[in-house]
């Protein structure tokens, strides 16, 4: 797997695996499941996407499993501009995102605004 170093020294894959558009949980996290257990490290997805938990999901699974451990992996969700009211705003959608997911953080968080 080839690697990028971001400006804040964090090492992120080049190649990603996306679940944008994938509304069945089970589909989700079995998708997700598969891409890690082929080698994928970097997996994204985002609030709007209502499958964060799946992700999650599949992310436990493929670490208990010993396919990987969390720190291998970069995970990344979006949050849409309108959480960004203000801090607190921005921490509780953050803090939402991470319940639903059921993992203790992001490796990257990215603001999108409207399409």
């Amino acid at each position: 797997m080839e690697y990028v170093q971001l400006n804040n020294h964090l090492k992120m894959p080049i190649l990603g695996f996306g679940v944008f558009r994938v509304p069945d949980k089970s589909e989700c996290c079995e998708s997700v499941y598969q891409a890690i257990k082929a080698g994928y490290r970097l997996i994204d997805t985002a609030a709007s996407y209502m499958n964060e938990d799946a992700v999650g999901e599949a992310v436990r699974k493929a670490v208990k499993e010993g396919i990987c451990t969390r720190e291998e992996l970069f995970i990344t969700s979006k949050l849409w501009v309108q959480d960004m009211k203000n801090y607190e705003a921005a921490k509780k959608a953050i803090d939402a995102s991470l319940q639903k997911s059921g993992l203790e953080y992001f490796d990257a968080r990215v603001i999108i605004g409207p399409s």
